[in-house]
């Protein structure tokens, strides 16, 4: 049940959290906006990680070694990637979620087409790094405009619907690179020019929801945080009337006079409020974002590693089972993402103080078990299967988590925070990873890889705070 304040503490936020809490029926409109925000993560995961199996066909090209364009253009990638983060949590705070959510998919589409029509390795390194900053921008502002934007009941398992896309994507990356990269690489050009349709082939989608995207109204919350009152209640009525239309149009349709005569919020002082740092390190904040630092830091540095690692991991087992390619056993294994990320979404709804550090020591023990089981090449899989999409659970839930611990004011700044320390985790830790890997094989890192959900899941059993069902300004006041 949502928690009402008392009567004398209202404010417009509390009037419309209670009316959006009001939309009983997950309607059309809804639906809309989630399938938008979850083709963008789509295509987000794609862009993470192509380079990395474009590494081997491109490295030919730029006469570098396939294992050197793949470290450094993935650390490329990334950091860039926690550079947008963070630059558009700071921004969409001071000029919202929906401006600056509609060109993410932009800035990326246009890296993506420099990368893949590279002449030169330098172009394909700038072209990675615009990736970044598109990609950074795309993720902290679409999990902070779902959270703010649809009724309590149903934002555990929205918010997690963010991370799906990614989990298809993950696959998909698979499934391409085994299309333009395995046995028909020949049917797109050979060697010297399929990695570049690989690379390029997603623009001309990405394009396309970018130009849906202007649907996607912006969320009542922040447009309240700013003084915009009228338009807020505007996007309120629209929702529970299950349509979406530009600004404009709803503006017209949704007038000021009429909704402050079916809102009666008229009496209540209009709030105008801007982030602070205090907002994420003083109070309350400073534990949760040291806790949101160490869960995302871990899980997605490990789950991260291991999709990069995995064409690298399964060579010797692609020997063992007479396999002609790694590809087979990536696309199978990043089936564990899409598990993993759904499963995530299903567990929105339950306490985060219960599933993260159950399924982070269970990610761990069976993550630590592939050192006990690697003389079998078939119970090898099956562990790094069940550990990968365990990994993907604890990722979906860290990100759905983020957006809740912070107020309205610097909820997407703190969001972007979280993606920084995800995603440099990853272009940080993935030359200790593959040395790990290199001087002590998948068994030492299955040991390295349990030892980090230990503290994973210890981290959020002492420090974490539950947040399911309650309200945001509840939880975050």
């Amino acid at each position: 049940m949502t928690q009402v304040p008392a009567r004398e503490s209202r404010n417009l936020y509390d009037v419309a959290r209670e009316e959006l809490d009001k939309i009983a029926r997950t309607n059309r409109a809804f639906v809309v906006v989630i399938v938008l925000v979850m083709l963008g993560t789509f295509f987000d995961a794609i862009e993470q990680y192509n380079a990395g199996y474009a590494a081997s066909a491109a490295s030919a090209f730029f006469g570098v070694s396939s294992l050197t364009l793949s470290t450094q253009v993935e650390f490329i990638t990334f950091g860039f990637m926690a550079a947008g983060a963070i630059l558009a949590g700071l921004m969409g705070d001071y000029i919202g979620r929906k401006t600056l959510y509609s060109f993410n998919l932009l800035i990326y589409a246009l890296g993506a087409l420099l990368g893949a029509l590279a002449l030169n390795y330098w172009m394909f390194v700038f072209g990675r790094a615009v990736v970044g900053i598109g990609l950074g921008g795309e993720i902290a502002t679409g999990l902070t405009l779902i959270s703010e934007l649809v009724p309590v009941r149903i934002r555990g398992q929205f918010t997690g619907l963010v991370n799906v896309g990614p989990g298809f994507g993950i696959f998909a990356v698979a499934a391409l690179a085994l299309v333009f990269l395995g046995p028909w690489i020949s049917v797109f050009g050979g060697t010297s020019l399929a990695w570049r349709w690989f690379l390029g082939i997603l623009v001309v989608p990405a394009l396309l929801v970018f130009v849906y995207r202007r649907y996607i109204p912006e969320t009542a919350r922040f447009l309240i945080s700013k003084g915009k009152t009228d338009e807020a209640f505007s996007v309120i009525n629209m929702l529970a009337d299950g349509k979406l239309m530009t600004r404009k149009r709803m503006l017209e349709n949704y007038p000021a006079e009429k909704m402050r005569d079916k809102y009666q919020y008229t009496g209540l002082q209009p709030i105008y409020e801007r982030p602070h740092l205090s907002d994420l390190f003083g109070g309350i904040y400073l534990k949760r974002s040291v806790l949101l630092i160490i869960l995302s830091w871990i899980t997605f540095s490990i789950s991260g590693s291991y999709v990069i690692s995995f064409p690298y991991i399964f060579q010797s087992i692609s020997t063992q089972l007479n396999l002609s390619s790694t590809f087979i056993l990536t696309t199978l294994l990043n089936i564990a993402a899409l598990v993993g990320t759904a499963l995530g979404a299903f567990f929105g709804g339950y306490s985060r103080k219960i599933v993260l550090p159950l399924i982070g020591l269970l990610a761990g023990i069976l993550a630590g078990s592939v050192a006990l089981v690697l003389s079998n090449a078939y119970l090898t899989i099956i562990f790094l299967f069940s550990a990968d999409a365990c990994f993907f659970i604890c990722n979906t839930t860290v990100w759905l988590y983020s957006p809740e611990l912070y107020p309205t004011r610097a909820r997407n700044l703190g969001t972007g925070l979280i993606l920084v320390s995800s995603l440099a985790s990853i272009a940080l830790m993935i030359s200790p990873f593959t040395t790990v890997f290199t001087d002590y094989g998948l068994g030492g890192l299955a040991a390295f890889t349990f030892v980090l959900f230990l503290i994973f899941a210890g981290a959020e059993f002492l420090l974490g705070a539950e947040t399911v069902r309650r309200d945001l300004e509840l939880v975050s006041p």
